[in-house]
């Protein structure tokens, strides 16, 4: 069991940093409340836990549960009361097929109106680690098996500056922060694992609740309704060109 937390601990910790394949998905209602969905696919990984685990492996079961985010808060320093009140009320999926290798861990946070996207966003890394914790037998877990600090973790967004409301949505590249990107130890390992042939992949959804009156960017789609734009981007396009991840929605 130690082996199988410390793996879905280390590999959470990656993932938050943008590797294998994550879908952010924003689902807007009319009334400007929704869902944050936040799913990532680990499945690679189970194959090299195979690998390296040896007998224990053989013993894990699969797994299909949901973890509710009630309480969870409350544990994480550094929250606001806005974003602790919000994922109170969330929850987490965690599916975990040892036959199949599959992993997919799925977090879901509701909200009650568009701006609090990019705070629960911010929260992710520490909601995402705390969550993990509250697994069965991380108890047991030796102490400097937590993953890493959970602050340090820099994702792809947060080199952006996005902007939500009731009639706009952009994201645009902040030039200042994209110039120590090179620096930061959590680009430089996805850089480092794009250069080895390894590119991460990151989609975006956001269901709008009216279609689009107009839409720009380099690699936003948009559906036959103008109600779904999609943004599917690499770890490449965002050391190549980070323009890519750019996007202005009117609706």
């Amino acid at each position: 069991m130690k082996k199988l937390i410390y793996f879905l601990l280390t590999g959470f910790m990656i993932f938050l940093a943008g590797c294998f394949e994550t879908t952010q998905e924003i689902t807007i209602n009319k009334d400007g409340s929704g869902i944050f969905s936040n799913t990532t696919d680990l499945s690679n990984m189970v194959g090299l836990l195979k690998q390296t685990g040896g007998d224990e492996v053989g013993k894990l079961k699969n797994t299909d549960t949901t973890i509710s985010l009630a309480g969870v808060a409350d544990s994480i320093a550094g929250l606001t009361p806005q974003q602790k009140k919000i994922i109170d009320q969330g929850n987490m999926k965690l599916s975990l097929n040892m036959n199949d290798e599959k992993l997919i861990i799925n977090l879901n946070l509701p909200f009650k109106k568009i701006s609090d996207i990019p705070m629960l966003k911010e929260a992710l890394p520490k909601v995402s680690e705390a969550v993990i914790k509250k697994l069965p037998g991380t108890e047991q877990m030796p102490a400097g098996m937590s993953g890493g600090d959970s602050s340090k973790i820099k994702t792809f967004d947060d080199y952006y500056d996005v902007t939500m409301t009731d009639k706009l949505i952009s994201k645009t590249l902040n030039k200042e922060k994209y110039a120590g990107a090179s620096d930061d130890e959590s680009m430089k390992a996805l850089k480092q694992m794009s250069g080895m042939g390894s590119p991460i992949t990151s989609n975006y959804i956001i269901n709008l609740p009216r279609p689009a009156k107009k839409v720009e960017g380099k690699a936003i789609k948009l559906s036959a309704d103008k109600k779904k734009a999609t943004l599917t981007v690499t770890s490449d396009d965002f050391f190549d060109d980070p323009s890519k991840f750019e996007y202005r929605i009117e609706y």
